[in-house]
């Protein structure tokens, strides 16, 4: 159950079972959040694709472009970058 051997669940220690389960319920709250969030970040994308085509296609003054990558996650990635290796192994643990 939850990812345990029959072996470890019928012979095992009954701690293990629970450090199974416990741990498996923190992942799904884990991708539960990491779902609200990409659902987030979609909904922000689509609605900063329309708000900007639909400037171009109605506005007067000069065009506006969808920024791109580095624009949107620089700061995002300059943070990752400055992890050091302990902390690399706790974020990737934790994913």
């Amino acid at each position: 159950m939850f990812g345990m051997s029959s072996t470890d669940f019928w012979e095992g220690d009954p701690q293990l079972y629970w450090a199974y389960r416990t741990f498996y319920l923190k992942q799904k709250e884990i991708e539960a959040e990491q779902n609200k969030y990409n659902a987030w970040l979609n909904g922000n994308m689509q609605c900063m694709a329309v708000s900007i085509s639909l400037a171009n296609a109605f506005g007067k003054g000069e065009k506006t472009y969808f920024p791109n990558y580095e624009e949107l996650f620089g700061d995002i990635l300059i943070e990752e970058q400055k992890l050091s290796p302990e902390q690399e192994f706790v974020y990737w643990a934790r994913r």
